[in-house]
């Protein structure tokens, strides 16, 4: 049960925050927060966490965030699935349509054959397209990453970092987004990666709704144990303000 309270720390102070906002201005400050257990006793025992949130403050033209994730599965106290990550990133505005970004990012999956690897990326944003309904944005740049694998040792790759992410609001309850991020290898031309996720967002109020995510990551050259792909189906109850 200690997994359940961690999950409920951030919707508790995002309500908090968000109670404080209706007293106050609306700061440049934007937060979400998602999260989901399901908790199984009796013939079997199972347990499933996952835990999301991420939060930007924009000031001018700079954008200041932060992101992280927790993810974790067991069945009759045999574990399957750990992973998490944690990253901050800077953007800047050049232009309506264009800007330039920083970020560092640190993540851990036991199970894909990693127990740690620290990415740090820099690159251009463009803007497709910017509306009220339907926005459309890709990023190009470069990352280094340096990777402790569970068997292998500790690797470093040089990459580029090629991603395309699109938004769209359906009606006033529907929302759907997806994003596709690829990694070509510099130092392994072997070791490529692929990322990409689709969701659907259903609104229950102004500050709660329901998100249904598919996370598809591929691996062409995984570290052993891991396997090529990894794939993971969330459904989490979303707070924003």
């Amino acid at each position: 049960m200690k997994f359940v309270s961690v999950l409920l720390i951030p919707a508790v102070i995002f309500l908090s925050l968000a109670a404080y906002a209706q007293e106050t201005p609306p700061p440049p400050f934007k937060g979400e927060a998602e999260a989901g257990a399901i908790l199984i006793t009796g013939n079997s025992d199972s347990e499933n966490y996952a835990a999301k949130a991420k939060a930007s403050y924009q000031q001018e033209k700079n954008i200041y965030s932060t992101f992280g994730q927790y993810i974790r599965t067991e069945a009759n106290n045999v574990e399957s699935a750990r992973n998490w990550n944690f990253g901050v990133r800077y953007d800047r505005e050049l232009t309506d349509y264009l800007g330039v970004f920083a970020s560092q990012k640190v993540e851990s999956d036991v199970f894909a054959g990693y127990t740690q690897r620290d990415s740090t990326d820099i690159g251009l944003k463009y803007w497709l397209t910017k509306g009220d309904k339907f926005n459309w944005s890709t990023e190009a740049g470069y990352r280094y990453s340096k990777q402790q694998n569970v068997s292998i040792g500790t690797s470093y790759d040089q990459m580029l970092r090629l991603y395309t992410e699109i938004n769209t609001q359906i009606d006033k309850a529907f929302s759907f987004r997806y994003w596709l991020e690829y990694l070509p290898n510099m130092t392994n031309p072997d070791g490529y990666q692929v990322n990409t996720e689709a969701s659907i967002n259903v609104m229950l109020n102004s500050i709660f709704s329901l998100k249904l995510a598919y996370l598809l990551q591929y691996q062409n050259e995984p570290p052993p144990p891991g396997e090529y792909d990894t794939t993971t189906t969330t459904l989490n109850l979303v707070a924003k303000f």
